[in-house]
């Protein structure tokens, strides 16, 4: 099975404006620029993600958001999580909220010590708490990738790799939650071709479906699968090339309300 690192989506907001004006506007499964590295795929260079630039100047700070972080045994909904609060960092970041980005600094690494992780990690929580402290931006996205890197390796090297897949997935809702509330907000048919993602929606449910059942046991995987499915219907453009606003508003509501049962389980 081809696992996809689809934190790459969230790395979308981590770093817009920084690179190429020519970048693709959506990630492609068949470009012959992803590696293939022992059943994963490296993400697409970063230069792919200066096509949010698209959608203009945005109120980041509109998609920040103080959630209470509840830790338990469920390694699943942790790894998940991780890769949420992550993706949520970036957001922080884009948004140069300083206060939110020291908080998701610390919630990594209660999240890593649940994992297991915590001593391979902590160098870059306090460097994320740190950098945002002085307004270092460029610094803190590099840590917060750095930090998801450092646990999908480890995860591989302790061969949990459905941890490695929902660490993915935690970190790909995200991003799609904010980036659909941006559009949401200020809708337009060239931005919305950023949810454009046809195939990669049906790699990321074909992966889920695949992963071990007891991977994904519970009414909050229950809704995993059933958000992928919707989703799989919804990020498709339409004859004129665009997906419609009542489909973004739908991508919306779907994602943000599986980002809040991930939290509250």
């Amino acid at each position: 099975m081809n696992r996809i690192s689809l934190f790459c989506a969230i790395s979308l907001i981590g770093v817009t404006g920084a690179f190429s004006q020519d970048a693709p506007a959506k990630i492609n499964l068949d470009d012959p620029n992803l590696v293939f590295v022992s059943d994963s795929v490296i993400p697409i260079p970063l230069e792919i993600f200066a096509s949010l630039d698209k959608l203009g100047a945005q109120d980041w700070g509109r998609q920040v958001e103080s959630r209470d972080l509840r830790v338990d045994t469920n390694r699943s909904r942790t790894a998940m999580l991780f890769g949420l609060v992550v993706s949520e960092g970036f957001i922080g970041v884009q948004a140069q909220d300083k206060e939110s980005v020291r908080r998701l600094g610390r919630d990594v690494l209660a999240l890593a010590k649940s994992l297991g992780v915590a001593e391979e990690v902590e160098v870059h929580a306090n460097a994320i708490v740190n950098g945002a402290g002085r307004g270092e931006w460029e610094m803190v996205r590099s840590e917060l990738d750095k930090t998801r890197q450092t646990v999908i390796n480890k995860m591989k090297e302790l061969r949990d790799d459905e941890l490695v897949a929902l660490v993915s997935l935690g970190g790909w809702l995200g991003g799609t939650e904010a980036l659909a509330s941006v559009l949401r907000d200020n809708y337009s048919e060239e931005g919305s071709d950023l949810l454009n993602q046809p195939d990669l929606i049906k790699q990321l449910k074909t992966d889920f479906n695949e992963l071990p059942q007891r991977a994904r046991r519970g009414n909050l995987f229950t809704q995993v699968s059933m958000t992928l499915e919707h989703l799989e219907s919804l990020m498709r453009s339409d004859e004129s090339g665009a997906i419609s606003e009542g489909k973004v508003i739908e991508i919306s509501l779907a994602t943000r309300n599986l980002v809040e049962a991930i939290y509250e389980s």
